[in-house]
């Protein structure tokens, strides 16, 4: 603490502060009369009485002054002395003590008070407004004059235009006309700044301050025992190794904020959390770094970069300490030369530990309940926690106190809207494999990749060699269109108990270098974060063969490419894909496909089956139905229409559907492809 006090001999004994608690909010009103007090004596040229007659509203703080002091007209040099050794005689924290020890002297401190005393009382502007002649802020020039001398009378005119520039530099003072001379300079300080040093949170949107009350302790993160035994470690480091930028990698919503925060109080500090923003703007970075030393608290960026993209980490002035980064898997982070860089990563929980988070979120639960939930719903610890809340209310409204997997997916359902339906749209899912009519290779591979979906997690513990492995799912759906592929990826979600999100080409391929890339990094790992199910819908649009570079289109589609082989290779999601050109599909796609599903045109039992489940109660004789299905050659989507256009005709008829019906809608399908029916009409 930059202290120095003038050997003055205090007017009594006892520290007229010595009542005065020690807190930020009192600290901040003493300090801030000793500014008034100082203006009282300078700014009528030291003739106290004419400056209190010209501005009568000195007059007010001037008895406050002496009720405080507990003497008659107490000068800011007394006030200085007896502040100094009030804020020596108890170990407290507050903004302005913070600033000191990051290296502020009294006089800086006193420019930034007096910079924004309009915050305070805006009878101040009259008195800059007179001094300056018309100007309601004080300029650099004015405080240039009323602080040139010290309290031992000695000019400091240098030190004052050095101490302006710095705390410029520092963003602790604006500069709101920075195109005038340097002497007309009005300056201010940024309201949050302000509310920082009255003791009060900052209120701005791209900022987000947490107390050291509110964080959890060390002792309480959960994570995996490797990543625990590095977090131990961690407050050590961070005291002896300050200069460093500790890079939290893993999925949103997974403990990258909690593992900070229980950092931040491990050192004793707050947590303050700003976003890409923050780096955007030289001033608004100045900013962050400027109440994050007055708040005594951790700075923390949190990034979202696409593969390829990087940001670096500017020096923060005053700022002795580490800086944490909170990111996804990609993207890389330079920073000045005097830090170095730490990395943390954060693995998604497995079951053991997401049965934890349950337990945590709803005590009251069964164990055996939430142990099916631990192994079904591969989510984030902190989605854990958001959707036990919700699924807890859902069960309340359906009047049962035990949660299932129904509630589960209903809450999930509140998270994904956010993220994912901007890119994808969600696909309604009822049934299950009884309900699609396949040759029995088919519904074998489809079998196999039910069981892939359900112990994908232990399968990856069983077959992980040391190296990093993916708990995801791929699998690639082929055949002509109509042939039950997307209706397969509906049964599948169904049977599975998860949401499946079809995504929008249209709304996610873009002209831009780069951006299709941003976007499906978004849609997957809000897939993965989410534990929905993932469909590409026609993905040789996406999937296409790699071409010989002819152009700069050329160019940029390979790279599309290569960055989608990359993702779906490192997915831990199910993913989906459906083509009905599987020949399109570059070679390298079709290898990192585990499970291929081939749908097949239906044969006559087939097209039986589907027309059976698809009528539901009719009034068609059977053996008609099997004409019909061996007759008319058609895909199980075509049937899906000449079904829905029989009922239709039904309703009008107001009758179940019969013959008549289904034949009008099969002449129907037939002519849309240019073809006749084979069939003659029905016998009546």
């Amino acid at each position: 603490m930059n202290v120095r006090l003038n050997p003055f001999k205090l007017i009594s004994t006892e520290n007229p502060f010595s009542d005065t608690p020690h807190t930020a909010s009192e600290h901040f009103r003493l300090s801030l009369f000793a500014v008034i007090a100082h203006l009282i004596e300078t700014c009528a040229d030291g003739d106290r009485p004419y400056a209190l007659e010209t501005y009568p509203f000195l007059q007010d703080y001037a008895d406050e002054l002496s009720l405080i002091y507990k003497h008659p007209e107490p000068s800011a040099s007394q006030w200085r002395q007896s502040l100094a050794v009030w804020e020596a005689s108890s170990p407290f924290k507050s903004p302005l003590l913070s600033l000191m020890q990051a290296g502020l002297s009294r006089l800086e401190l006193e420019l930034i008070l007096v910079a924004g005393l309009l915050e305070e009382d805006p009878r101040f502007s009259g008195l800059f407004e007179q001094a300056t002649g018309n100007e309601q802020r004080p300029t650099a020039g004015l405080l240039l004059a009323w602080w040139r001398m010290d309290d031992n009378g000695e000019d400091r005119a240098d030190e004052v235009r050095r101490s302006i520039r710095q705390l410029i530099r520092a963003g602790l003072l604006q500069v709101m006309n920075s195109d005038a001379p340097r002497s007309q300079w009005l300056l201010a300080v940024t309201p949050a700044l302000w509310d920082v040093l009255r003791g009060e949170p900052p209120e701005l949107p791209w900022l987000r301050h947490v107390a050291k009350a509110d964080l959890l302790p060390l002792s309480a993160y959960k994570a995996t025992a490797p990543v625990l035994a590095v977090c131990q470690q961690l407050p050590q480091l961070l005291t002896t190794q300050p200069e460093q930028v500790l890079i939290v990698r893993g999925s949103r919503q997974n403990g990258r904020k909690t593992l900070v925060g229980a950092l931040a109080q491990a050192l004793d500090k707050d947590l303050l959390i700003g976003a890409a923003a923050a780096l955007d703007d030289e001033s608004r970075w100045h900013l962050f770094g400027a109440l994050s030393v007055a708040l005594n608290a951790l700075p923390v960026i949190e990034l979202a970069l696409a593969p390829g993209e990087n940001r670096t980490i500017p020096a923060l002035p005053l700022l002795n300490g580490p800086i944490a980064v909170l990111m996804g898997k990609h993207g890389g982070i330079y920073a000045t030369e005097t830090r170095t860089l730490l990395t943390i990563n954060l693995p998604m929980p497995d079951a053991a530990m997401r049965f934890l988070h349950w337990q945590e979120a709803l005590s009251e639960q069964n164990p055996a309940s939430l142990s099916i939930l631990a192994q079904s719903a591969l989510l984030t610890s902190g989605n854990i926690h958001r959707v036990a809340r919700a699924a807890l209310a859902y069960a309340h409204l359906d009047n049962r106190t035990e949660i299932d997997i129904r509630d589960v997916q209903q809450a999930c359902r509140g998270l994904h809207s956010a993220r994912l339906e901007t890119l994808a749209t969600r696909l309604e899912t009822r049934g299950s494999f009884y309900d699609l009519a396949v040759d029995e290779l088919t519904r074998t591979e489809l079998d196999n990749l039910l069981l892939r979906c359900r112990y994908r997690e232990q399968l990856a513990a069983l077959t992980q060699d040391g190296g990093e492995h993916s708990i995801g799912v791929r699998a690639l759906f082929t055949g002509p269109s109509g042939t039950g592929k997307t209706l397969a990826a509906r049964l599948l979600a169904a049977t599975l108990g998860k949401d499946l999100y079809r995504v929008d080409l249209s709304a996610t391929v873009n002209k831009y270098l780069g951006e299709t890339e941003k976007n499906l990094e978004q849609a997957f790992g809000a897939a993965e974060e989410l534990d929905v199910i993932l469909l590409l819908d026609e993905g040789d649009a996406l999937m296409t063969s790699r071409t010989d570079v002819g152009s700069a289109n050329d160019r940029y589609a390979n790279l599309e490419t290569n960055y989608l082989l990359q993702r779906i290779e490192s997915f831990n999601g199910i993913l989906l894909v459906t083509t009905n050109a599987s020949d399109r599909i570059d070679k390298a796609f079709a290898r990192r496909m585990e499970v291929v599903v081939r749908f097949n045109a239906p044969d006559e039992l087939r097209r039986y089956e589907i027309l059976r489940l698809q009528l539901g109660k009719h009034a068609v004789d059977d053996g008609w139905l099997q004409e019909i299905a061996y007759r008319c050659q058609l895909t199980g989507g075509q049937f899906r229409n000449v079904v829905t256009h029989a009922q239709l005709l039904a309703l009008e008829s107001k009758r179940a559907v019969d013959a008549e019906h289904l034949y009008k809608a099969l002449q129907r399908e037939y002519r849309k492809t240019g073809a006749h029916c084979p069939l003659p009409p029905p016998r009546a």
